[in-house]
Order: C-alpha cells, then structure tokens, then sequence
C-alpha cells in the first residue's frame, strides 16, 4: 500500500506527516516503523506526526524519532494544521493532541497561531545538576532555567542538559531542557535539549512557551513576547490571568511523497 506523507518544518523543527484511518494503527504506532519513517528519503528528521481524521473530529499523535511517543509537540502540530488546511481548504483546524483540543489558525506567509491554556508548574526553584530552574507541564514537560552568563557552544549546553535530562531521581521518565536568554523585556531567547531526539534543537514550540510563560508570571506580565530560537522565531501573547494564550510561528510543507508500507514490513 502506498500512502502520502509530507516533510514539513516548523521553524526548523522537522517532521513526516502521514494521515492515516484505523485499519493501519498498529503498524504505525511500531517503534521500529516509526524510525524507518524519520529517515525517509535519507533524511533524519526529528519526529513523526501521525493524524486521524474522522468526521471532523481530528487527532494528532506525536512521535520522537527514536520511536517514543510524546504528549506534545506544538511545531508538529502547527506543521498538522497547515497541511490539514490546504488539504480541507480551512484556515481554521481544531486539534486533539493527547486528549486536549488545540484551536489552530492559518494567517498570512504560512504563519500558525495556536490557542494555549496556562501552563502548570509541578516543582518551582528546584536545583538539579548545579542548575536552578522550574519544571513546567505546558501539555509537554519542560525544565526552565534562565541562563544570565555568555552562551557557551552548543556542545557545552548539550552536555550540561543530558546530566539534567537522565537524573532519575527528579525526573525519573526524563525531560525537556530549556535554557533562556533576557534581550530585553519583550524579548527572550531560548536554546532547548530534546528528549528523544537527545540532541539540541533547532526550534522548540513548546519550550518556548514555558520559558515565555515563567519569565512573564514572575513579572507578573502580560502582553506580547517574542522568543528567539535558532531556527526562527516565535510571538506568544499572554492574556491577563495566563488562561487564554496564543503562539504564533511559521511553518512549511517542504515536499508531499509517498511512502511504501510494504518496504517497511520487509525491514
């Protein structure tokens, strides 16, 4: 059989996206196909997003490229609306992603707003691996730490966040790591540590909202932020009490292909 799948970025967070119906879930939700698929056409990307959408109602699984299944990925998703939308000729898609609705919307050059509810903090000013920071549940969890010094190399902060990443004591299923920069008072800089890709990231929606929300809820703030990441950036407007947000940030459809399962069950 053979099905369409599209390579897409979000802000250079890149995935395969394949629509798929009930008959073929378990074969996609394999480990083993799943990694196979990140490197299609010999091209690792960072996730797979897996939709099914049935009768308007529309659901999103997420999938790191080693395989493992994530609560949340909010470029994937935004890469998901846009393909949803030129496909169903709508600049308004409504999500479910890990039993949560998603409100999406389509703007101008490719730009994806997401409504956001408000983040959780599960453990505040915690110290781990000689680093103060904040354990964050934005529908993703997140370890936040607000980083004052020069930025050193990325290896040197990949390395400070796999000690983060893999201590069992604190985070026993491991942890997104993300580190912010103060440019000024609307503007951040994030630099994140993915786990299940393992590596520093390009871009990281997600991370990005919670270091934008700790940042702002400490200023007892709210308004419009941009968040700087190396692949591109990010606006996120905050309401007063944190309840009813918006990220705004671009995503592409790089190119449509189709992919053969029947190569996939002879691996």
């Amino acid at each position: 059989m053979k099905i369409p799948f599209y390579k897409c970025n979000g802000n250079g967070n890149s995935f395969i996206i394949i629509k798929h119906n009930d008959i073929l879930d378990k074969f996609f939700y394999d480990a083993s196909v799943i990694k196979y698929i990140c490197t299609l056409n010999k091209e690792k990307v960072d996730g797979f997003v897996l939709i099914n959408n049935k009768k308007n109602n529309i659901k999103m699984d997420y999938f790191n490229n080693d395989g493992s299944w994530e609560t949340l990925c909010l470029n994937g998703l935004r890469c998901a609306s846009l393909v949803l939308g030129k496909k169903n000729n709508s600049n308004k898609i409504n999500i479910f992603c890990n039993k949560v609705l998603y409100k999406t919307k389509i703007l101008m050059d490719n730009m994806i707003s997401v409504n956001l509810n408000k983040p959780k903090y599960n453990l505040k000013n915690i110290e781990v691996e000689s680093f103060i920071g904040h354990y964050i549940d934005v529908g993703a969890k997140h370890f936040v730490i607000e980083y004052n010094n020069k930025w050193p190399s990325l290896k040197k902060l990949e390395i400070a966040a796999k000690r983060i990443r893999y201590n069992k004591s604190i985070f026993p299923d491991g942890i997104n790591v993300n580190f912010y920069k103060i440019i000024d008072s609307n503007v951040i800089e994030v630099k994140t540590y993915e786990k299940g890709v393992e590596s520093m990231m390009d871009s990281c929606a997600s991370g990005s909202y919670a270091c934008a929300f700790h940042y702002f809820s400490e200023l007892s703030s709210f308004g419009k932020i941009n968040v700087k990441n190396i692949g591109g950036n990010f606006q996120i407007i905050f309401d007063k009490n944190y309840m009813n947000n918006l990220l705004i940030g671009k995503a592409e459809i790089e190119y449509e292909d189709f992919l053969d399962t029947k190569l996939i069950g002879e691996k």
